[in-house]
């Protein structure tokens, strides 16, 4: 078993993992120029988590944070493990020691996974049913919502924690934690969250 603790990723953490790994871990049209993560960790909009042994960061937690009336709300923006390790628990442990930790404070957490609907291929369609279940499995819920960023569908999944949300209040969150990192050109031209009729 993989013994970790959760820690806050320094900023020089995080731009060897930016180098390292995330480069690998997500396709170039899912991965912000690290320039742009740097400046919403500047502005206290942003934090990293990391699932930290003595071997190493063992997985990494990337969140978006605003506030609203005093109370925190957050959309995961990265969530990986280790290549070599996965398939050994260590994502599911994470993800419970971090709604158990630091994910208790926040209000609300949105998190964005890719479309099953949208898959292109059967093979495809299996690796997003598997990741959306390993999601729903760990206590998120669907949002009855979905958006279209930088080209790439996803539904929108909640993490029950704080005050209840409606489908609504996750799309205005959403909005706002996307506008929060994206110039207003660059958001109005590549988010776009659905409508019902969609």
């Amino acid at each position: 078993m993989d013994a970790f603790t959760v820690e806050t990723l320094s900023l020089p953490q995080i731009r060897a993992l930016y180098r390292e790994r995330m480069t690998r871990d997500f396709p170039p049209n899912e991965l912000k120029p690290l320039a742009m993560i740097e400046k919403a960790l500047a502005r206290d909009e942003y934090v990293c988590y990391g699932a930290v042994n003595g071997g190493g960061i063992l997985a990494y937690a990337y969140f978006v944070k605003l506030k609203e009336n005093g109370k925190p709300y957050a959309l995961f923006d990265y969530y990986a493990v280790r290549q070599e390790i996965r398939d050994r628990g260590v994502g599911s442990r994470f993800l419970q020691a971090l709604i158990a930790g630091p994910l208790r404070e926040m209000d609300c957490v949105l998190l964005e996974v890719d479309d099953p609907d949208c898959a292109q291929t059967p093979e495809e369609m299996n690796k997003r049913n598997r990741r959306l279940a390993f999601y729903l499995r760990n206590g998120l819920r669907d949002a009855d919502a979905k958006a279209t960023v930088f080209g790439v569908q996803y539904k929108i999944l909640t993490l029950p924690l704080g005050s209840a949300v409606s489908r609504q209040e996750v799309r205005q969150k959403y909005a706002a934690l996307y506008r929060s990192l994206l110039p207003a050109r660059m958001f109005r031209e590549n988010v776009f969250i659905h409508n019902d009729e969609e």
